[in-house]
């Protein structure tokens, strides 16, 4: 196999693709994944604050809701924070549709302050957005392609931790190994499809909307209609998958 690029090339005896949501825009990965956006917003310098509060170990923390919430502080003293479940790409394609300043800033402010009230005062100085890979099952898959070609994707956001599984996977399937990391169901390609377009594109828009006001009407301490709660039971499980009832 030979990697192609507009000032060169590269052939090797394999290749390994691990490309996250880019992998979409290929034919072979094109339903298994959907483009969807993580917005950021990130405050003021703030470290005298943060060390108030007892935030000064840069620890990464999130919610269990689909719709993740989630914020770490950095070496020069902000909050930067975040939310899931922006814009999806339609067919896969990611391009440059994710990138800038987040579209969603305001509306991931709101559930900043809603967590750090004390912080109210503080100044948002910077926004900014990028895509994640959503697969229909919500966890990565990993195979091989026709030429000594091995890929693993799918991440959903989620890459840090399962990268080692993810890189364990990999070079036993590049070396051809039988073992426990080549046998392992993750190992068996995509585990699901999304449906076609445009069906794939509107329905993403409908489940999301469906979550975000279950999730509402519930952080509220109400319970959710059973068309929303239907509609949410449709999308594949996030950091706690949601229960049957």
């Amino acid at each position: 196999p030979r990697v192609r690029t507009a000032i060169g090339s590269v052939t090797a005896g394999k290749v390994v693709l691990s490309m996250g949501i880019w992998a979409a825009e290929m034919p072979e990965f094109r339903r298994t994944m959907v483009p969807v956006s993580a917005d950021m917003i990130a405050t003021a310098p703030m470290a005298d604050r943060l060390r108030e509060i007892g935030l000064t170990t840069g620890i990464a923390i999130s919610d269990s809701s689909m719709l993740v919430s989630y914020y770490r502080t950095t070496l020069d003293g902000r909050i930067v924070f975040g939310k899931g479940g922006g814009k999806f790409g339609f067919a896969g394609q990611v391009g440059t549709k994710f990138d800038g300043p987040s579209r969603r800033a305001a509306d991931v402010e709101v559930m900043f302050r809603r967590w750090y009230p004390a912080l109210s005062s503080v100044p948002i100085t910077e926004t900014w957005r990028g895509p994640v890979e959503r697969t229909s099952t919500g966890r990565p898959f990993f195979g091989r392609l026709p030429g000594n070609v091995g890929y693993g994707h799918g991440y959903t956001g989620n890459g840090v931790g399962p990268c080692y599984v993810g890189g364990r996977i990999l070079a036993s399937l590049a070396l051809d190994l039988d073992d426990e990391w080549s046998a392992t169901p993750l190992a068996k390609g995509p585990q699901g499809h999304f449906p076609p377009e445009p069906i794939r594109y509107v329905g993403a828009y409908m489940v999301r909307g469906a979550i975000k006001r279950k999730e509402a009407v519930e952080a509220a301490g109400g319970k959710a209609g059973p068309i929303d709660t239907y509609l949410a039971g449709l999308a594949p499980a996030g950091l706690t998958p949601l229960k049957k009832k």
